[in-house]
């Protein structure tokens, strides 16, 4: 097996903590502690903050004790930053509001795009640290997928038994198992909830026991409601199992998989109890009775009514675990050594560790292992690819007016935006910069509601995370409003904030083509307006003008204009005025209006784009009308060599999903090299054909799901989920489509669509 691909697999927890370190960081920030809460209006009030018993979110009591609220979930959290960084401190520090022999005791949960900030106030420093801690921890546990059997399934299901135990017995009656399954998000009829309660009822001395379930029994009846049949199919076909006996399975499968649109438990008993479970030492009953086996080491079964169909199918040997890997995972040099480690990794029954056997719950914890997303993982975890060539030949992660929180106008200017971008993986931030009081220039979108913040406190932020995530050159895009003067102060912070960082000079003499990303490793480099003094550009606010710039600026500071070296901006014709007159360092911006026209222009002539994108680094960013921060579609320009489609980071849709995950590529450094077909000095691709020549069929099978949220994320909601897929393609027209599953009806907990799509 490949090196690397087998040790992303078998990583070690990279916090480095045991079980029992990670067991008491979480349950310390279930004690409720008081915080002194400061919000960005200057007032300050005493909270009580906990984690919530499933772990998820962060809650809070108000004023009365008796509200409870949530302050954000574990999923929104961006960063948790110890100090005075945020604005919200900042602000409190300059007003004389707090001093800074409280620094240790402060700390920041930033949230949502770090959009937002819960500044608190700890009683000690030793609570702050281990809030801080916990908080890493779970963030850390989230983002990486894959968590022990005992946290996704004892640890979660505990917390939702304790919440539907309203009269706190310690048990759940039949009304309450109803209620449960309501948060659970699916639907069962009267006859479904009888037969599963019954089945994990195995108390049977009094009859108070027969009425209700206890812990260690709510656990089987889980198990029970969140069958997993597309899992035993898996386990069926590469364990030693007849022909009869797999045809008999795969026949029942597929009426589970199609009847009612797939919802697995509104099927006959009879269907239902062709499975089993090995389970987990952890959640085995104290008092439990004999119960029928499926063989001598696969512990308890699913239930008492079971066919010979799968009595030896709910596992894998090592061997047939073997198979399984280099026919379906294409991992064709895993040996049986490698594979006893995995099941001793993934396993989570002593039992099936023991024996070297993997179960249901094993497979299910492997499959969901980072290594099987749909991005190959060895090209999301390195740059592979070529990093030599000129800059002109790669994609350029970008962002629009990187300064805006909110819409584009109003709301505050902040730096944790430039943060938030840099962190993704952004590698061109853009800023507008005026004229500001006391001559510090500032940062703001003019003609706006938007509040101002200095320039060099955004510089300063970006300083700090420039390079945190990819080596790859930094475009600071800045539009220049400013005076004359306060152009040579801008110039002044920038040396003085980046150092040697900041490009001030051509890496060569002459330059007949732009360097490479490699060349410009470390790099920050400056694109705006070089224009000589009293030179007047094009006006911006002119109608399907291209021009972003400055309207109407008198002239250009030396040190300033010294600095914009390989993306020096200049005013837009034609492509042939620009391909003829225009040097490689001189780089277009269009707004996406005029670079729309540029593309619906009859054939041939919209290729020309293709070519100007070939030797000229161009930018497309939104147009004016996109005042709530919409953004454009990216693909449409990126498939005509658009190195940098600009886009609103602080704005979660369609098209910032495309951009994390077009990006998520070459090791998720902000730079992937154009395909061939743009590249080639002679291009026959054409974006509008109808019929490419290097066509791939692609063939996407949507399996299952498990654990869906409701609408809004909002369990509460009294509507059970009827969940379905959509699959979405993207790229050139003839390439875009979308496909739809059909809906499951009322089950969020484990839908099965079995769909294909081509």
């Amino acid at each position: 097996m490949d090196e690397t691909k087998w040790q992303r697999l078998m990583s070690i927890d990279p916090s480095g903590l045991t079980e029992l370190q990670k067991r008491n960081l979480v349950d310390r920030l279930k004690r409720r502690v008081t915080f002194i809460k400061h919000k960005s209006n200057g007032r300050t009030y005493a909270r009580i903050y906990y984690l919530n018993l499933s772990e998820d979110a962060i809650h809070y009591q108000g004023s009365s004790h008796r509200s409870k609220h949530e302050a954000c979930k574990i999923k929104d959290i961006d960063q948790v930053r110890s100090g005075f960084t945020t604005t919200v401190w900042k602000r409190y520090l300059r007003k004389g509001k707090i001093t800074n022999d409280k620094i240790h005791l402060a700390f920041s949960i930033l949230y949502d795009n770090n959009r937002h900030s819960l500044d608190l106030l700890a009683d000690s420093e030793e609570i702050r640290s281990q809030w801080i801690q916990g908080l890493e921890y779970l963030i850390g546990r989230y983002r990486s997928h894959v968590r022990s059997h005992y946290e996704i399934t004892d640890r979660w299901l505990w917390s939702m038994y304790s919440e539907a135990d309203h009269d706190h017995s310690g048990h759940l009656n039949r009304r309450e198992v109803r209620r449960l399954l309501f948060l659970l998000n699916i639907e069962l009829d009267e006859r479904e909830i009888d037969q599963y309660f019954n089945q994990a009822n195995i108390r049977r001395d009094n009859y108070d026991e027969l009425r209700n379930l206890d812990k260690d029994e709510f656990i089987s009846f889980y198990k029970f409601v969140s069958y997993r049949p597309e899992l035993i199919k898996i386990l069926c076909q590469y364990n030693s199992s007849t022909p009869k006996q797999l045809a008999d399975f795969l026949a029942k499968y597929e009426v589970i998989s199609t009847l009612s649109h797939a919802n697995p438990l509104s099927q006959p008993p009879d269907v239902l109890s062709n499975s089993c479970w090995r389970s987990s030492s952890k959640s085995q009953p104290s008092n439990a009775q004999p119960r029928p086996k499926i063989r001598k080491k696969t512990g308890t079964s699913r239930s008492p009514s079971l066919t010979k169909t799968v009595h030896d199918n709910n596992y894998l040997t090592v061997e047939q675990f073997q198979k399984f890997l280099q026919k379906e995972q294409h991992m064709r040099d895993v040996t049986i050594e490698d594979c006893s480690k995995l099941i001793a990794k993934f396993e989570p029954s002593d039992e099936g560790s023991t024996c070297e056997e993997i179960g249901v719950d094993g497979l299910r914890l492997f499959l969901l292992h980072d290594e099987f997303c749909l991005m190959n993982a060895d090209k999301a975890h390195r740059v592979y690819q070529d990093m030599t060539r000129p800059i002109t030949d790669y994609f350029i992660a970008t962002s629009h007016n990187t300064y805006i929180r909110d819409s584009q106008v109003y709301g505050d200017c902040t730096p944790e935006t430039y943060i938030h971008a840099l962190r993704t993986g952004c590698r061109a931030v853009e800023m507008d910069c005026y004229d500001g009081e006391d001559g510090e220039p500032i940062v703001y979108h003019a003609n706006t509601w938007t509040r101002a913040i200095t320039l060099h406190e955004i510089l300063f932020a970006i300083e700090t995370q420039a390079f945190a995530v990819s080596p790859y050159p930094l475009f600071l895009n800045i539009e220049n409003h400013c005076s004359y003067e306060q152009q040579g102060v801008m110039a002044r912070h920038l040396k003085r904030i980046f150092k040697d960082r900041l490009l001030t000079e051509p890496l060569r003499s002459k330059v007949n083509q732009l360097p490479s990303p490699e060349d410009l490793k470390y790099k920050v480099l400056i694109r705006s307006r070089r224009n000589p003094k009293g030179k007047l550009p094009a006006d911006p606010k002119s109608n399907r003008s291209n021009d972003e710039t400055e309207p109407n600026p008198k002239s250009y500071h030396p040190e300033f204009a010294k600095l914009i070296i390989y993306a020096q901006i200049v005013s837009f014709t034609n492509i042939e005025h620009t391909m003829s007159t225009q040097k490689c360092i001189h780089s277009i911006s269009f707004k996406e209006s005029k670079a729309d026209d540029l593309i619906e222009v009859n054939s041939p002539e919209h290729l020309d784009m293709i070519k100007l994108t070939s030797k000229h680094l161009v930018r497309v960013y939104p147009g004016t009308k996109r005042q709530d921060s919409s953004n454009i579609n990216p693909m449409t320009y990126w498939t005509y060599g658009v190195q940098m489609a600009a886009l609103n980071y602080q704005k979660n849709d369609e098209s910032m999903c495309l951009q994390y995950g077009f990006f998520s590529d070459n090791g998720g450094c902000g730079y992937l090299l154009k395909p061939s077909f743009l590249l080639s000095d002679n291009p026959t691709f054409d974006p509008k054909n109808a019929v490419q020549r290097k066509a791939k069929r692609i063939t996407i099978q949507v399996i299952s799901g498990q654990h869906l949220p409701k609408e809004k994320n909002a369990p509460n909601d009294s509507d059970i989920s009827d969940p379905y897929v959509e699959i979405s393609t993207y790229g050139i027209e003839v390439d875009s489509t979308k496909h739809r599953t059909p809906a499951v009806r009322n089950n969020g907990l484990n839908p099965i669509w079995n769909y294909k799509c081509h």
